[in-house]
């Protein structure tokens, strides 16, 4: 992250939760300090500006000077203009299907209760989800001027899992946020990290962020790490306030339900409808109606349960993320960790009543009206897939010896389509690949480390010595095993291992973004082979590439593992290719066909780019193709 690496990031987050945690109230008035000094400066440089617009104003105006200082003016409106703009940040309000008293008297009346015992703001809209989980939210209806409107989300399958009285201090949680003003000011937050956003991101398209980019490199990184804590602490105090009014047993009930219900309804029913999407060319007509009536009694085995939530509550605290762990939370309440009984009445049934069902349709058509169309897309994708599959096997049935291509597209599809078991001898027949051993070792690793056989972890370590992109997913991997395992210096060993290798990895991405007159261009070093697909798209007529030149930018970090291509492009000008704005659309229709052994940026031959072009075609070969005049 600029300005601070993850290391020193995750340190400082490390440094500041005790502070947080001591006396939150104090550090809430560091954190709103931040804030001020945020806005301050983008008031500074808005009360610059204005007053040096003011002034060319009046020299145009009073002196008559124009020329020179109206070519000022132009850009300086537009960065008033962008400072201006970056402070409206825009609230939707959250999707779902509100709720009537009508429909959910019980779950009105529950929240008009709660709100009065905790002296927490009015509810002003409950809507219905089909997500599994709750919250509460505060959206200002005039941007910096405030004026909230409260909403609480409650999702569908969440409701059908849980009793009553679990599901009440679940939202007696999220309505404790909203008591302690954390909904308004996370929403504070928000604003402020979406100002900041939609500044950098403007002035990064109009080429102006270096004006702001010493300050926005030090301030972001800091104030998102001293909100941060202010985040997790709410949740404690969150907790607090609904065990108050409920009771630490069902909040902890709760806790414990929605860490072993969760995973039971994707292994019996979301797990089998993704299953489905390989055969149904269209999703089911009542997704949701069939997920309530899984939900109700879905259940893991009793040992796999008590393994889910042992691990869970030994697990250490994540600094990054602003929840704390569920034995953090069970501590806190005084409670012990323990799998509760399926409900005997549903929170859904028992708020919802006999407007169950006929809401459950209605969010049935619109889960079906939202995901037709990706379904469709998905279905025909995956149709094609086992098509390839069988003719794949009908080869081999046939006695025909596979290329590594195919033969690495089939042990892929192999383990999609029929089973990692059935996967595994075809991976490990590869590793002796030159393009698809790496590729053979991790897949092999992976789904070994996933049945929790620790002979997988070589394989994946391997594979990361091999091919710096398995480096991150690898190490993820490993210390999701670790955990599992309970090993916890191992997690924490290979969690300082990931820490490092994201820093590593912004600096590799971060000299692939573009490039400055200070680059230095070389050859591009590729064989014919490599370069045959590219020229014949630049040979296709119907692009109207006049001529190209191809140079690789030079790197520090993985120059030859993942080298940076900057391909210069000049146009067949002629009808529809003539301004700048022709000619950088016929470069975006350009960059999905461009195939090079690396990331690459194109570069059109036009005014402002000139000395790119320049710097390109003094470099030894790097022109790589001109059309003849026919």
């Amino acid at each position: 992250m600029p300005g601070m690496t993850h290391e020193a990031f995750a340190a400082k987050l490390t440094d500041l939760l005790p502070r947080a945690q001591a006396n939150p109230a104090a550090y809430r008035r560091r954190v709103q300090g931040w804030v001020v000094l945020g806005y301050c400066f983008i008031a500074l440089l808005l009360l610059g500006s204005l007053g040096l617009l003011g002034g060319l104003v009046w020299a145009v105006v009073a002196i008559g000077v124009g020329g020179v200082i109206l070519k000022l003016l132009i850009p300086l409106v537009y960065f008033v203009w962008t400072l201006l703009r970056s402070l409206w940040v825009k609230f939707d309000p959250p999707a779902g299907r509100p709720l009537s008293r009508a429909e959910a008297s019980p779950l009105h009346d529950l929240l008009r209760a709660q709100t009065r015992a905790l002296g927490a703001p009015a509810v002003h809209s409950i809507v219905l989800t089909t997500d599994y989980n709750a919250a509460a939210m505060q959206l200002p209806r005039l941007g910096l001027l405030g004026w909230p409107r409260n909403y609480v989300l409650v999702g569908l399958p969440l409701l059908q899992t849980l009793t009553p009285e679990q599901a009440a201090a679940v939202l007696a949680h999220e309505l404790g946020h909203l008591r302690g003003g954390h909904g308004r000011f996370a929403a504070l937050v928000y604003r402020v990290n979406q100002s900041w956003a939609q500044l950098v991101g403007n002035l990064e398209q109009s080429g102006r962020r270096s004006i702001v980019r010493g300050f926005t490199d030090w301030y972001v990184p800091r104030f998102n790490a001293w909100s941060h804590p202010l985040r997790r602490t709410a949740e404690f105090e969150a907790d607090a306030a609904a065990a108050r009014i409920t009771s630490p047993a069902a909040l902890a009930e709760a806790l414990c339900a929605i860490e072993v219900r969760e995973p039971a309804l994707d292994r019996f029913y979301w797990k089998p409808l993704n299953k489905s999407l390989a055969h149904a060319p269209a999703p089911p007509a009542d997704p949701i109606s069939q997920l309530l009536a899984v939900a109700r009694t879905a259940r893991l085995p009793t040992d796999e349960e008590g393994t889910l939530l042992r691990r869970a509550a030994e697990a250490d605290p994540d600094p990054f993320d602003t929840h704390p762990t569920l034995g953090e939370r069970l501590a806190a309440l005084g409670q012990a960790v323990a799998a509760p009984a399926p409900p005997a009445t549903t929170a859904a049934e028992a708020w919802l009543g006999a407007s169950l069902p006929t809401l459950a349709q209605e969010l049935d058509a619109e889960w079906r009206r939202e995901r037709a169309a990706i379904w469709r897309e998905r279905h025909e994708h995956l149709r094609g897939q086992r098509t390839k599959l069988d003719e794949l096997s009908e080869k081999i049935a046939s006695g025909l010896a596979l290329g590594e291509d195919d033969a690495w597209r089939h042990a892929d599809l192999t383990e999609d389509h029929v089973g990692e078991a059935e996967s595994l001898p075809l991976y490990r027949a590869l590793f002796d690949s030159a393009k698809y051993g790496s590729s053979a070792r991790f897949a092999v690793g992976r789904i070994l480390v996933s049945q929790d056989d620790a002979a997988g972890l070589p394989l994946l370590e391997e594979a990361m010595r091999r091919e710096a992109d398995f480096v991150g997913p690898g190490l993820a991997i490993q210390q999701a095993y670790h955990q599992r395992q309970g090993d916890r210096d191992a997690a924490r060993q290979l969690s300082a291992r990931q820490l490092s290798h994201a820093d590593h990895t912004d600096l590799v991405e971060a000299e692939r973004q573009g490039c400055t007159p200070q680059d230095t261009f070389l050859p591009h070093r590729l064989p014919e082979a490599e370069l045959a697909p590219l020229l014949a798209v630049l040979a296709d007529s119907a692009h109207r590439v006049g001529r190209a030149w191809l140079v690789r930018k030079q790197l520090k970090y993985l120059a030859d593992e993942k080298p940076y291509f900057i391909l210069v492009l000049r146009a067949d000008k002629g009808p529809g290719l003539k301004s700048d704005e022709e000619i950088e659309a016929w470069i975006t229709r350009l960059v999905p066909l461009v195939e090079l052994p690396g990331p690459a940026l194109l570069i059109p031959v036009v005014d402002s780019l000139l000395w790119v072009g320049k710097k390109a075609m003094k470099i030894a070969d790097s022109e790589i193709y001109h059309r003849l005049p026919s």
